[in-house]
């Protein structure tokens, strides 16, 4: 009996071992699969079902084994003691099998939602990439387009050849381009770093507060013709634009100018309509003059004539005769004024005729208590093509005006210089009581003066004026009250000894 009992022991132990090996393989796969993709359901579900069945191989074929040897061993009632733990291990593992399948198919569902929220999560995902990336590309364009802009703007700041000044709500500068630099006068960290408010250049303190107001009710104003005084105390002629920026939320306002150099043009228009009026009064002077000119010379010849015939009337005879000399020197000077250039140029050195006029002039009564300075320019001969007695006449009649300017006392200073533009500069300055800002427009007008009556006709710088005209140059003035005057004559050099 047992040796027919042995192949069925066989097949029971062999198979119990086959079944522990071949669940642990099974085991073994479903924990590389749920490796592969920790998320699948299925995957899972094939773990926990291949544990409850490795257990159950386990527990079966340890108790099969155990059977057979407690019963070969004729240890029966061992196993009859313990067959029902081997029993309830076997009953647990199929419970576990159970409910792991009966809960599968909620799972499989709750897994299908999941798979699908994570597809439309995925799906999402893309969708912000590209979103991302559109947006990412989107920036940098407009970036590009943003720096492109702000370099346009900044170029047409940097390079207007007109002033933009940026203040804040104070009128304090904010931003000022070369330009307004080259302007106003003043360096730049000067104007923002010590925070200078837009009415430091202005001549007129009144002028600024006018201009601060009407900005300030109207938020602008429009073609304002201002003065400006730079820092040497040179005026200059401006004509300003600006408006107010409340920029974007959340910023500061800020007011934005524009200013225009227009000293030059006024100037310009002025020497036109001067021109226009020399032009009109020449000739009537010169009609005037000829006529006047033979009456007096009557005049003169029988008070002269009276003097010697009736010495008893010498004093009013001689009061007669001086004021004839006057009317006299006045028709000279309508005949100097009238004249239209005809006199013979030449070569001549300017530094030669200012310091002959400066020694003829040292010996004048007037000049012995005026500290006359003359500083010639070292380089080349300052060479024109000229009249020697009519630029004479002009420095002359500048340095005489200077010492009436500095009443008898005082310094003079007389410069020539040499430009890079080929000009010849003659340069009159002197620390008198200066010209006041009112009558500075009006000063080489023919008969304007204010000196006392009887004690100028008002022609000389008027003459002086069209002779320098007529040596295709220029004069201008720079002073204001109580700081003295500056007269520059502007020559072209002659370039044929170049």
């Amino acid at each position: 009996m047992i040796a027919s009992f042995i192949p069925i022991l066989a097949v029971d132990v062999v198979g119990s071992v086959a079944m522990v090996v071949i669940s642990l393989l099974s085991l073994y796969k479903a924990k590389i699969l749920r490796e592969m993709d920790p998320d699948n359901a299925v995957f899972h579900y094939l773990l926990w079902i291949s544990m409850g069945l490795t257990i159950f191989s386990v527990s079966r074929s340890f108790g099969h084994i155990l059977k057979q040897f407690l019963v070969l061993t004729s240890n029966a009632g061992t196993w009859h003691s313990i067959s029902a733990f081997s029993g309830s291990v076997n009953t647990v593992s199929f419970m576990l099998v159970g409910l792991i399948t009966l809960f599968f198919n909620q799972s499989w569902k709750i897994n299908e939602k999941i798979l699908t929220g994570r597809k439309k999560l995925e799906d999402t995902h893309i969708e912000l990439i590209d979103l991302n990336q559109t947006l990412e590309n989107k920036v940098v364009e407009r970036t590009e387009r943003l720096t492109s802009s702000e370099h346009k703007c900044r170029r047409i700041f940097e390079q207007s050849l007109d002033t933009i000044i940026v203040t804040d709500s104070e009128f304090k500068i904010m931003e000022i381009n070369p330009a307004g630099i080259a302007l106003t006068g003043y360096a730049r960290d000067e104007m923002i770093m010590k925070k200078m408010t837009a009415g430091k250049f202005f001549a007129d303190p009144s002028e600024w507060e006018r201009i601060s107001n009407k900005i300030g009710s109207k938020e602008y104003i429009l073609n304002e013709e201002v003065e400006f005084l730079k820092p040497d105390n040179e005026s200059l002629l401006v004509l300003m634009t600006g408006g107010i920026d409340y920029g974007a939320f959340g910023c500061a306002k800020t007011y934005h100018f524009i200013i225009k150099n227009i000293n030059e043009k006024r100037q310009m228009e002025r020497q036109i309509a001067q021109a226009d009026k020399f032009a009109a009064l020449g000739e009537l002077s010169a009609g005037v003059a000829h006529e006047i000119n033979n009456p007096l010379g009557i005049i003169l010849g029988y008070t002269q004539l009276l003097l010697k015939l009736e010495p008893e009337h010498k004093e009013d005879l001689k009061i007669i005769e001086k004021h004839v000399q006057n009317c006299k020197t006045v028709v000279s000077d309508l005949l100097s004024f009238s004249r239209k250039g005809s006199s013979e140029l030449s070569i001549i050195d300017i530094n030669k005729v200012v310091d002959g006029v400066v020694k003829f002039l040292s010996n004048h009564s007037d000049f012995r208590n005026i500290e006359m300075s003359l500083n010639p320019y070292t380089g080349d001969r300052l060479n024109i093509l000229g009249n020697e007695q009519e630029l004479g006449q002009v420095i002359v009649n500048l340095l005489i005006n200077a010492c009436h300017a500095v009443d008898g006392k005082g310094n003079i200073d007389i410069t020539t210089q040499k430009t890079d533009q080929d000009n010849i500069l003659i340069m009159v300055k002197d620390n008198g009581k200066g010209i006041g800002k009112k009558n500075l427009s009006r000063i080489f007008d023919p008969f304007f003066t204010t000196k006392p009556v009887g004690q100028g006709t008002g022609l000389g710088l008027s003459v002086g004026y069209g002779i320098i005209k007529r040596h295709q140059g220029d004069i201008r003035v720079k002073s204001s009250e109580g700081k003295g005057a500056l007269f520059t004559i502007s020559l072209p050099a002659d370039r044929t000894m170049a």
